[in-house]
């Protein structure tokens, strides 16, 4: 692989990519911006801005006072300037309210008791009128109350059809209280079917109809609301967009709709769809809008497709020519991608294990024809080989730490709360004797990956390993809580395996391997210690000292029946949780220390 030739990245990438980038631009911008920029995106951003978004700023124009409206009374009532009781003077403020505001129909106020105040305009050849109604059996009323109980802020209802009326409403509801108390319901109704007649005077194109729909297809603006030839029902209070007489309105199809990327050059959002009703086809453009009535409203024109017909004709064959071209570029990126990316994942797939500690199953990486590549393959793999081997030398709870840019001052020294543990293996001079070089060494690799096993799944660290005994510790580097608690379990846990693995020693006629274990809890100086040029993360202090002699102690109550003989301090056994199986040994004088110290013995039976 010494001789084969390998290509800089950069010099592919740029003579790729932008060939094949000045090809397609020429191509593209030559067909497209002459006729689509210059032609389409005009046409339908003024199809699409002209009428729509003068079509959604004309319901917001027709719905918006009605909501105001109702949040003004309500705030007015709240405020004390009107009695929810004084009818006289809520008839006023409603009659009033109709006045200032020509889109609303009517006014009301809903008592608790569905007394309603009611303000109209054109009743019976009035004007105006006010006055009190019984709300008990008005289907309409009692719905409003519901929905305004309901509200903790001013909002829309839902459409409603009130035959006394003859066509569907709209109603702005806003409650008011007093604390948890509700004085009432202010509500203003709106005609939809007088708001599409109002808005289809307002389109500029004779040719284009305006609609609006809710989530479920229901119409919520058409100018078909406004004729009679439309039923209504409390239970059906809106036709759905298929029923109002509007051949090209019902074949909208939602879910096929196409987003219309040549209007987003001035107006965003806006979809489109081509239908055709009989020999005519004609151009569907709407969009969503969420903030009219709080829920989700589309609206949108439908025009001829006669209009813009001859432009999309000359903009498909631009486009035919431009996706030749794109067609030919993507299928040389990607296999330019493909030769380039296969080793770039190869490479990423690797670190991540790297970045995860997990160095054994880190693969090592094939050499590349990519000369950056190549090179960053190669210093992968020389990193792994080396986090390997450095992984294998240091605690592993310290690897983490250790990369990390902080590490300096995670690992500078400090005295901490810790607990200590040793272990010792009874009897080990007569098993050095008994075994070869060879075989001492795998019998102490196996053993202290026995121990290791336990101490590490509690999250400790182990220390250094001193001839056939470990030192290890929890608490530190970073602080644990419970670390009696888990130098307690990890002993346990390695009694339980040393008895099961003595088993099967016994059974091979091999002699038991036992041990002593130490363990006490106390501060501790905990940090990197030592020369300049070689340091370890290690604790010093007289807690360390304390473990070691209680490792000791047990060759005084070593029965020669148990596979672990452990002993703990009281400040240890005063930090595990009741259900942790301890024995008080008594008052001892560990070798070495001037006091006595209450000495107990971890595990169960005798």
């Amino acid at each position: 692989m010494a001789s084969a030739i390998r290509l800089p990245i950069w010099l592919i990438l740029a003579t790729t990519f932008g060939g094949l980038a000045t090809l397609a631009i020429v191509v593209v911008a030559w067909g497209i911006n002459r006729i689509a920029i210059d032609n389409t995106t005009t046409l339908l951003n003024n199809i699409a801005g002209r009428e729509i978004l003068a079509l959604e700023e004309s319901l917001r124009s027709e719905l918006d006072p009605a909501l105001q409206e109702v949040t003004f009374l309500a705030r007015y009532m709240a405020d004390g300037k009107v009695d929810a009781a004084d009818d006289q003077r809520l008839g006023d403020l409603l009659i009033g309210s109709l006045a200032a505001s020509p889109q609303i129909n009517a006014v009301t106020f809903i008592r608790p008791d569905l007394q309603t105040v009611v303000a109209a305009r054109d009743v019976e050849g009035q004007p105006y009128f006010s006055g009190i109604v019984d709300g008990l059996r008005d289907a309409a009323l009692r719905q409003a109350l519901q929905a305004g109980m309901t509200a903790k802020v001013p909002k829309w209802g839902a459409p409603i059809y009130v035959p006394e009326f003859g066509h569907p409403l709209m109603s702005a509801l806003a409650p008011v209280w007093d604390g948890s108390d509700l004085r009432g319901v202010f509500t203003a109704v709106v005609s939809l079917p007088a708001i599409s007649q109002r808005l289809e005077t307002r389109l500029v194109n004779q040719q284009a109809v305006a609609f609006a729909l809710l989530a479920d297809g229901r119409v919520f603006a058409h100018p078909r609301l406004v004729h009679r030839g439309l039923s209504y029902s409390t239970t059906q209070p809106l036709p759905r967009f298929d029923a109002v007489d509007d051949p090209v309105l019902a074949q909208l199809d939602l879910g096929k709709s196409v987003r219309a990327d040549a209007l987003r050059n001035g107006a965003t959002d806006f979809q489109e769809q081509e239908v055709a009703v009989g020999e005519t086809r004609h151009l569907l453009i709407f969009k969503d809008s969420l903030n009219l009535i709080g829920v989700p409203l589309t609206v949108g024109v439908h025009v001829p497709f006669a209009e813009v017909e001859q432009v999309f004709v000359a903009l498909e064959k631009a486009l035919y020519g431009a996706l030749i071209v794109i067609a030919v570029a993507i299928l040389l990126a990607l296999l330019l991608g493909l030769l380039i990316g296969r080793p770039m994942r190869a490479l990423a797939d690797a670190t991540s294990h790297l970045a995860a500690l997990s160095f054994a199953d880190a693969p090592t990486l094939r050499h590349s024809r990519f000369a950056e590549i190549d090179i960053a393959a190669d210093a992968y793999n020389r990193m792994r080989s080396g986090l390997g081997w450095f992984s294998t030398y240091v605690p592993r709870q310290l690897v983490p730490l250790l990369m990390r840019p902080d590490s300096d001052e995670t690992l500078a020294s400090r005295e901490v709360e810790v607990t200590v543990l040793f272990t010792d293996i009874v009897g080990f001079s007569g098993i050095a004797q008994r075994l070869s070089a060879r075989r001492l060494a795998a019998f102490l690799n196996r053993h202290f990956t026995l121990l290791g096993r336990h101490i590490e799944a509690e999250g400790g660290s182990i220390d250094k390993y001193i001839g056939d005994s470990i030192m290890a510790f929890w608490g530190a580097p970073e602080a644990q809580a419970d670390h009696a608690a888990r130098a307690a379990r990890a002993a346990l846990a390695i009694a339980e395996h040393l008895a099961a693995d003595n088993a099967r020693r016994a059974r091979k006629g091999l002699k038991p391997v036992r041990i002593r274990i130490g363990i006490h809890s106390g501060r501790a100086i905990a940090g990197n210690i030592g020369a300049a040029g070689r340091i370890n993360y290690t604790l010093v202090g007289d807690t360390v000292n304390i473990a070691q002699r209680l490792e000791q102690f047990g060759k005084r109550v070593d029965d020669g029946k148990r596979a672990a003989v452990i002993s703990l301090s009281a400040d240890t056994a005063d930090l595990l949780p009741d259900d942790v199986p301890i024995a008080l040994l008594g008052d001892e004088v560990l070798s070495g220390q001037a006091m006595p110290i209450k000495v107990y013995r971890l595990g169960n039976g005798d």
